[in-house]
């Protein structure tokens, strides 16, 4: 059957059950009209009956179920197998997914005819400390790129012939899968740094990506903001385009009032580990 090239497919895999209202609220906040959400609990002892309660509140709208011996990778290609559109967007349970994410990746397959689109630098937030940090990445929208952050990959299915997440990793399949597609020389473009943020809780190991605040304030080119707003600067206007309704958020791009700029020249860290 033919995929809409227009409608886009967002996929959750969870295993986190208090993450439940932020799974639904990251789709439903989707300023992009044509949408549907699969979401794979990967976790035995969570019932899936309390996401389907949820589920019913908001339209187009499955859940699934999978044994939690399967790994994300797993649980990303039942997805993604299953979708109805062309052009599938990997949402983790933890982070957060601006009104005009999905509107902007579209944008950017539009221009480039790109098969994956992500984050190169992006926004980590804080809520703990009141921080807002931004990793600034060298890369312009739009421009092709070897990695993008996990946590915001975004694909076309016409490459899902050749590339697969990976069902044998617990954990790096979202690197392991731009690795490959890399290799199948697949086209992997970056949108902007806006529209997103990965929200680190205090408790480090309470994250898949288990890397520590020292490590992250500690990279290169990076920028740090005292706020309890994070959104007013994370959240960015997209020129509309088909698919797209109005927002009531208010995605103004400015800085946040109380603003404490640090840069810090030290090496590099790939982000694209983040989300795996």
């Amino acid at each position: 059957m033919a995929k809409s090239n227009k409608g886009v497919t967002v996929v959750t895999s969870t295993f986190r059950q208090s993450l439940i209202q932020n799974v639904f609220h990251n789709y439903v906040r989707q300023a992009w009209r044509k949408k549907e959400l699969i979401v794979v609990i990967n976790k035995d002892d969570i019932s899936i009956n309390k996401y389907r309660d949820w589920a019913r509140r908001f339209p187009n709208v499955t859940v699934y179920k999978l044994p939690e011996k399967k790994n994300l990778g797993s649980c990303l290609n039942y997805a993604v197998e299953r979708a109805k559109y062309a052009h599938v967007a990997k949402f983790d349970d933890d982070d957060y997914y601006g009104p005009n994410y999905l509107t902007e990746a579209m944008n950017v397959f539009r221009r480039t005819n790109a098969d994956v689109v992500g984050k190169h630098g992006f926004f980590f937030y804080f809520p703990h400390k009141s921080v807002l940090l931004q990793r600034k990445t060298w890369l312009k929208p739009n421009s092709r790129c070897r990695k993008v952050a996990g946590a915001t990959i975004m694909l076309n299915k016409r490459i899902f012939g050749k590339v697969k997440f990976a069902t044998n990793l617990r954990s790096g399949s979202d690197r392991r899968f731009l690795n490959d597609c890399v290799k199948k020389g697949c086209r992997i473009h970056t949108s902007s740094p806006y529209n997103f943020a990965a929200i680190r809780r205090e408790n480090p190991y309470s994250h898949t990506w288990k890397v520590s605040e020292k490590t992250l304030f500690g990279g290169k080119n990076v920028a740090v903001f005292g706020t309890n707003d994070f959104r007013s600067y994370v959240n960015k206007p997209i020129k509309p385009v088909t698919g797209t309704r109005p927002t009531s958020a208010k995605p103004t791009g400015a800085k946040p009032s109380n603003i404490k700029l640090q840069l810090h020249p030290s090496p590099y860290l790939d982000l694209t580990q983040y989300g795996t």
